[in-house]
């Protein structure tokens, strides 16, 4: 493993399962680089059921298979303003996304990917708890949380969400926000946007406890915070990103 600034490459060998005993075969490469908001966004919406990334200031991190992009993580600030205290802490940071692309690849768990970026995004905010939930909704219960060292801490309220008629489901602050722009009540701009107001199930919360560093250098991510430094600023490596991202390799 190597760590060169915001990348970390790391080479697994494969190895023959068939007449071949534990002969390796050819290496397979991993990198982890930093990316900008608007890749991870690309990705999310093509690999996370939501397809949707979170409003806010994101931190993003990509898992590239022999120079592929294979897996984004998405890390910020949650929407719950109380989420610290109720967990006992000073400063939270969540997953707030992360998926991967098919087939699955044994060679990296998403684990390990947790594991690596965790480190990386700590010299951006220096938290003390992570967090990250799993929606049963969708089949998710966590196991990859508890593979990366995350214990569970119960499960969250149901809670009132949006559905469109097209079975979308959107935040409930989404006709909040509406409603504020448009001088109109939530129940006028529910109706406006087509939108129901429907209970989702209880998510499981996984969460794993870090120790402070104390260091001047270490910054907090705040509501004016640009995007972090990014391989994919530039309009070239976007668009290599979108084209990997529809199939045009």
């Amino acid at each position: 493993m190597s760590n060169c600034g915001e990348s970390i490459r790391v080479v697994h060998p494969l190895f023959q399962e068939e007449g071949g005993g534990s002969t390796p075969t050819s290496p397979l490469h991993f990198e982890i680089r930093s990316i900008s908001n608007s890749a991870a966004e690309q990705w999310v919406k093509k690999w996370h059921y939501s397809a949707r990334i979170p409003t806010g200031k994101n931190i993003s991190y990509c898992l590239y298979a022999d120079h592929s992009p294979y897996a984004v993580i998405v890390y910020g600030i949650g929407v719950n303003p109380y989420q610290a205290k109720f967990l006992g802490v000073s400063n939270v940071l969540e997953i707030k996304r992360m998926c991967r692309s098919e087939p699955r690849l044994d060679g990296f768990p998403l684990s390990k990917f947790i594991s690596i970026t965790s480190k990386m995004v700590k010299k951006q905010f220096n938290y003390d708890c992570l967090v990250a939930f799993a929606d049963p909704e969708h089949g998710h219960e966590g196991t990859v949380y508890k593979a990366a060292g995350f214990t569970l801490h119960g499960l969250t309220n149901a809670e009132w969400h949006l559905e469109g008629l097209d079975g979308d489901i959107r935040h409930r602050r989404y006709a909040f926000r509406y409603a504020r722009r448009n001088g109109k009540t939530v129940a006028e701009s529910r109706e406006l946007l087509g939108m129901k107001r429907v209970q989702t199930k209880q998510k499981y919360r996984w969460v794993r406890m870090f120790p402070v560093i104390p260091s001047k250098k270490n910054r907090c991510l705040k509501a004016n915070d640009e995007s972090m430094g990014s391989i994919y600023d530039d309009e070239e490596s976007l668009e290599y990103f979108n084209r990997f991202i529809a199939g045009d390799r």
